[in-house]
């Protein structure tokens, strides 16, 4: 499903940029989170959509001395990437996947085995994990990381086929990579405490067109701390229930 030449783009790319003071080291790039045999076999194909991997995907804790800890299998010399990657959520995932999982369960899908579906995470800007943070970069290094990245990203979903993705990303961002102008599927009124939200909590419906031909549905919602943040996962449950998305 992915293919060599996708792989290898991959591997150059992360060549290119692994001596930047910015990137975490040791690392590897991290092209998707998720059971590629999984996603293959689904009923509904999903992919959500982040900006980069977090530096805390190289330690269980922070202050741990970075390490392919969550990634036991990788070895530089062999690019084994696929192997290494594959089994991510079966070892030492970090908790921040669990945003995305209410809406997902709502489409009877997880990033984990025994459901109808299985997603995969991707992140649209770089494949690379740095520190600091993405919204802490300079401007210069996240062109520079921006270009490849986002090329590398196209490429995996035009390999992958999707027919679904979620993004929760900023808006900027998606109005770029996404260039559609999509439609409100739900509006959220409450916070998750049950009192009235100053703003209502827009929950978008969009469009990516593949080179195939294919629509793919992308829902969107605004980004905070983390994806999907401000909503209850209650809220976000009924995201993946709407009758709209069948």
């Amino acid at each position: 499903m992915i293919s060599d030449k996708l792989i290898k783009k991959t591997l150059n790319y992360f060549d290119s940029y692994s001596r930047h003071d910015v990137v975490v080291k040791p690392s590897l790039p991290i092209l998707y989170f998720g059971s590629l045999e999984s996603y293959k076999s689904s009923d509904l194909k999903i992919i959500t959509v982040g900006k980069n991997p977090s530096d805390n995907e190289f330690r269980l804790k922070k202050g741990d001395p970075f390490s392919f800890v969550r990634f036991p299998d990788w070895d530089q010399k062999k690019g084994n990437l696929i192997e290494s990657l594959n089994p991510y959520f079966e070892k030492y995932p970090l908790k921040w996947f669990s945003c995305f999982e209410p809406i997902l369960n709502g489409f009877s899908a997880s990033y984990y085995q025994g459901h109808n579906s299985t997603a995969l995470h991707t992140d649209v800007c770089s494949p690379l994990a740095t520190n600091p943070t993405w919204s802490k970069l300079s401007k210069d290094t996240q062109s520079k990381f921006f270009n490849g990245g986002l090329d590398i990203w196209r490429d995996l979903v035009e390999e992958l086929q999707p027919d679904l993705m979620l993004a929760s990303i900023p808006r900027t961002l998606f109005n770029y990579v996404f260039k559609s102008k999509g439609n409100e599927l739900l509006i959220f009124n409450k916070k998750k405490d049950g009192t009235a939200r100053k703003r209502p909590y827009i929950v978008e419906l969009h469009e990516y067109r593949l080179k195939s031909g294919k629509k793919v549905k992308v829902i969107f919602g605004q980004a905070a701390n983390t994806p999907f943040s401000t909503i209850s996962n209650e809220q976000k449950l009924t995201i993946g229930k709407s009758p709209c998305l069948t």
